[in-house]
């Protein structure tokens, strides 16, 4: 088995689990989810402080972990950019994810589906940053 490095194995601790606990909420809460975006759309400064928060954690977990060579590590990277760019359009063009949110939740199995993949991945990088390193 490969040796997973450390900052894989930090950054896989953090988004893995919450991976895992936003697709399943996504899941549980999927018919809340149109009035909690309503509330998030109609809120510019839950908006905007939202987006800054996306941006420095992703920034910050960009700075840990930037590494595109196992299965794992391209996960990692692709989730750390995927919230970087989404709090970099929640400053700056939050109407293009406002679009995008609507149209994803319009479709109830794609909704399932997204939280559900997440799940999985969620799982999976708990697994990669919490399993025991070969001796």
């Amino acid at each position: 088995m490969a040796r997973v490095l450390e900052s894989t194995r930090l950054t896989a601790r953090i988004l893995g689990p919450f991976l895992a606990l936003a697709g399943a909420a996504a899941v549980l809460r999927r018919d809340d989810l149109v009035d909690l975006i309503q509330a998030f759309q109609a809120d510019p400064a839950l908006t905007f402080v939202t987006g800054m928060l996306l941006l420095l954690a992703g920034l910050a977990l960009m700075a840990v972990h930037q590494r595109w060579r196992t299965p794992a590590e391209i996960a990692l990277s692709v989730t750390i950019w995927l919230l970087t760019l989404r709090g970099a359009f929640l400053l700056f063009a939050p109407s293009v994810l406002f679009d995008l949110a609507d149209n994803v939740i319009a479709s109830t199995p794609l909704v399932v589906a997204a939280g559900l993949a997440a799940v999985g991945v969620g799982v999976w990088l708990t697994l990669v940053g919490y399993r025991q390193a070969a001796a």
